[in-house]
């Protein structure tokens, strides 16, 4: 299926209709009703470089013109819907929203069978030679000076290395598409019911991909060439088939459900070798290797299978389900298989338990077990690839994750403020299985002192959930929780965590409409830390924590007012902050070193990311008349900090370490009947970013859309 098939469908749909037409208020209560509505795009990007250069805004918003800065296309949306008595038995619908920006969706609906299907298609353009986050093109990106005699044992990059040279414009095209048939219990005359569906997607195009070769040649010392840095032109060419089998039915009052899926990826884009790019080098290697790939390319099979069942026991309700999966890798680099890497296999298997029990007045019971474990089947150990007794070709094997989570909880109906009350406490037990290079003194590899993986992660978390409707029309919700950790395996896992989400609506019997919210997050993490020294029999030493620190923090609030009959308006603010906080760690030597060398872990800072985002959207429409209609729309972004702090930041390039930038849309539109049939359509739509860091990404394009559509 190519990317034009579904349009191939949805015209062919349309040809049906339009010879076949079925008949208008027919005698069966039959009505046909639908809008096909040809359009002329006209668009234009301003500011910013020229065709051989990406803006932003270009990458997101890809438009037809191959690398022309201007241009126009033709596009057409189609909506068709047949309607009976009791449903919607056919719709037809078909989106354009550029000129690689459409869909399509198709359903059918009968007393027996539904019918399902749908397509999506975008492109988007990507970082290619030119763009302007180039290596080449900013500024601190690449560095002359470190280059041989000047620095003959700087590890830096001197340049960036293009080994597709004439390449500069990079572009995916994504295409998603699926369909699904429903048998309804009436087919079979019980409660079963049974649903066949297919989901697939393609990614076809090319992309810019970066990859580190060496770091010397054989002589080493003054000939030392640092050309480590390269980019090359990589194929994208990937299918994704997913086919589905539902069934469920309600034997003797249980309910009763099967989900079945096999999945399947398959990459055919080319696969490269270091050979491939030999003559780029210049004596940079002793020899070009032909097995050794610089990046992986996989495919792989997906099976599924997940049961449920439920059952009503009076007030109590009963839930269990088990699930069963199998991810297999169905080829290898020949890398890979020289070295016996044949198997890639991972299982898992999950289950849960629910009960729900409202026996007692007012008051409700709940509790959950979940399982889950994931095992690592894959081929182990691998001669000159994954071996944990040969040192550095094996940091940490994660063999098996295995967790337990389970919890508690009481609803209460308190008739204070008509109110909800739920408390309820959760459990998260997980266990690791790792593998870590063999302790031994001649060996050289990570240590699980000096990883900050662990292997258990026990954690207990409290919540308090309130509702509350104090007046008509206004809701109340309040949920604050807290976690707390003895044990962690990664220091992304709470130690403790303090969340608190919050928010108001309320509904006016004017038809005014608005809400507010605030929401908290901030979790600690000091469990996990790195030992100096290995030696003697309680291998341990002194230990240095890694304390991480991180708060988010989002409110808003949105209003939406019926000025009248004929005009509504809405406009919203929101505030996104992200602040976190970490230790910036050096070491004297590698972590690999042997276990026996001792290795000092130094604290040089406190970095901290932190960044502000504001969203304001206004918006509204204008029913001017019976024939005319107004719309529009302004949303300005803003985002504003710092990744880094202290001698982080100050060692960054300002476009890699500051954040501060802007993004203004405006859109308009108007829709005028010129009789019962035919309808005028046009919008503008202008975009504009604003990069005060790095003014080279700056620029925006315009889009005017003219339209006819006529009514059936």
């Amino acid at each position: 299926m190519n990317a034009k098939t579904p349009m191939k469908i949805v015209l062919a749909a349309v040809m049906t209709l339009a010879v076949f037409p079925l008949p208008a208020n027919a005698q069966n209560g039959t009505i046909v009703s639908g809008e096909i509505t040809p359009k002329l795009y006209l668009f234009d990007y301003h500011k910013g470089f020229g065709t051989d250069r990406t803006q932003f805004l270009e990458r997101y918003n890809t438009q037809k013109g191959g690398d022309t800065r201007s241009g126009g296309y033709l596009d057409a949306d189609l909506d068709v819907v047949v309607t009976d008595p009791k449903r919607d038995v056919f719709v037809l619908e078909r989106k354009g929203f550029g000129a690689y920006n459409h869909r399509g969706y198709l359903r059918g609906d009968t007393d027996r069978l539904g019918l399902t299907g749908y397509y999506s298609h975008f492109r988007s353009a990507t970082g290619g030679f030119g763009f302007n986050y180039n290596p080449n093109l900013v500024t601190g990106g690449t560095d002359p000076s470190y280059n041989v005699p000047a620095n003959t044992s700087s590890g830096f990059v001197a340049q960036f290395n293009n080994d597709s040279p004439g390449q500069n414009l990079y572009k995916v095209d994504r295409s998603t598409y699926g369909a699904g048939l429903a048998l309804k219990p009436q087919l079979f005359g019980t409660t079963a019911t049974a649903a066949l569906g297919y989901d697939g997607y393609k990614r076809d195009g090319n992309r810019f991909a970066t990859y580190v070769a060496g770091g010397s040649d054989v002589t080493g010392g003054a000939a030392r060439v640092l050309q480590r840095w390269r980019g090359f032109d990589m194929p994208v060419d990937e299918r994704m088939n997913r086919y589905t089998l539902k069934l469920a039915g309600a034997p003797g009052g249980f309910a009763l459900s099967y989900e079945g899926s096999l999945e399947k990826f398959d990459n055919k884009a080319r696969e490269f070798q270091m050979g491939d790019f030999a003559a780029n080098f210049a004596g940079f290697f002793q020899a070009a290797s032909a097995t050794k790939p610089v990046h992986f390319v996989p495919d792989s099979t997906l099976i599924s299978n997940n049961f449920r069942v439920a059952k009503n026991f009076g007030g109590t309700a009963v839930a269990a389900g088990y699930g069963h999966s199998i991810l297999d890798q169905d080829s290898f680099t020949l890398r890979e298989q020289t070295l016996g890497y044949n198997t890639g296999k991972i299982t898992t298997n999950s289950a849960y338990l629910n009960v729900n029990s409202s026996m007692w007045s007012g008051v409700g019971l709940e509790g959950f077990v979940k399982y889950y474990n994931r095992d690592n089947d894959s081929s182990f150990p691998v001669v000159g690839l994954l071996n944990a007794a040969v040192g550095e070709q094996l940091g940490v094997r994660i063999n098996r994750i295995k967790t337990l989570n389970y919890g508690l909880s009481a609803t209460f109906r308190p008739r204070t403020l008509k109110s909800t009350v739920t408390v309820g406490w959760k459990r998260e037990d997980k266990d690791r299985d790792l593998t870590w290079t063999a302790v031994t003194a001649a060996l050289s590899g990570i240590q699980p002192q000096r990883s900050l993986y662990r292997e258990h992660t026990v954690g207990d978390e409290l919540y308090v959930n309130w509702v509350a409707r104090p007046m008509p029309g206004l809701i109340v919700r309040v949920t604050p929780s807290y976690l707390s950790a003895n044990e962690t395996g990664l220091v992304t896992e709470p130690e403790k965590s303090f969340n608190l989400k919050s928010k108001v609506t309320y509904a006016a019997s004017s038809g005014m409409l608005t809400s507010a919210y605030y929401n908290y997050k901030n979790k600690k993490n000091a469990n996990n830390t790195f030992t100096d020294g290995l030696i003697g029999p309680v291998r341990d030493g002194a230990a240095t924590a890694q304390d991480l620190n991180k708060t988010q923090q989002a409110a808003g609030v949105s209003l939406n007012i019926p000025v009248s009959a004929t005009i509504n308006t809405a406009a919203s603010l929101s505030w996104m902050q992200d602040d976190f906080r970490t230790y910036y760690l050096s070491s004297d030597r590698r972590r690999f070193e042997a276990p026996n060398a001792a290795i000092a872990f130094v604290v040089r800072d406190r970095s901290g990311y932190d960044v502000d985002s504001y969203v304001l959207t206004l918006g509204g429409d204008w029913q001017a008349s019976d024939a005319l209609r107004y719309s529009g729309s302004y949303t300005f972004t803003r985002s504003k900090g710092n990744v880094a702090s202290g001698l982080i930041l100050s060692e960054l390039p300002a476009v890699d370490g500051t954040i501060n930038n802007s993004v203004n849309t405006l859109t308009l539109g108007v829709d005028y009947a010129l009789k019962k049939t035919v309808k005028l359509k046009g919008s503008y739509a202008y975009d504009y970013y604003n990069d005060k860091v790095y003014s080279n990404l700056t620029g925006g394009y315009h889009t005017l859309m003219l339209g006819v559509a006529f009514g059936f």
